[in-house]
């Protein structure tokens, strides 16, 4: 998967609150591993780790690498929220990469986030 690719696994999947950001886009269901967390304000965190848990979400086809930067802002990364990586992620049976929005270890203790027993944020959250 080219750089025009993003991972999704919460706020911005579909049917969840900020799914507007990228409406009229191509989505594919798709995994990556790691362990998700809910931030103390209710919105989810991602810690990507090949070993983890395997956490469900979606793929994105962006209309172009214009669309990072609105999501950045969107995610709170100039302010140091998340960052944006590219992770290795799995849909329809294909490998591949795609940016995501992350958070370390430390910064998800940090924070006091809780880890959540599920991979899918859509199991623990209330529909946008």
């Amino acid at each position: 998967m080219s750089d025009t690719y993003a991972f999704v696994y919460g706020t911005l999947l579909t049917g969840q609150p900020a799914d507007g950001y990228l409406a009229g886009l191509r989505r594919w269901p798709a995994t990556t591993r790691g362990l998700l967390y809910r931030a103390p304000a209710g919105y989810p965190a991602l810690v990507h780790s090949v070993d983890g848990d395997v956490i469900h979400g979606e793929v994105v086809r962006l209309d172009g690498p214009a669309r990072l930067p609105v999501l950045d802002l969107y995610e709170g990364v100039p302010e140091g929220l998340y960052v944006r990586r590219r992770i290795p992620v799995e849909s329809m049976g294909r490998p591949g990469e795609a940016w995501a929005w992350i958070v370390d270890a430390d910064t998800a203790r940090r924070r006091g986030y809780v880890a959540l027993r599920t991979g899918d944020w859509r199991t623990v959250a209330p529909r946008g």
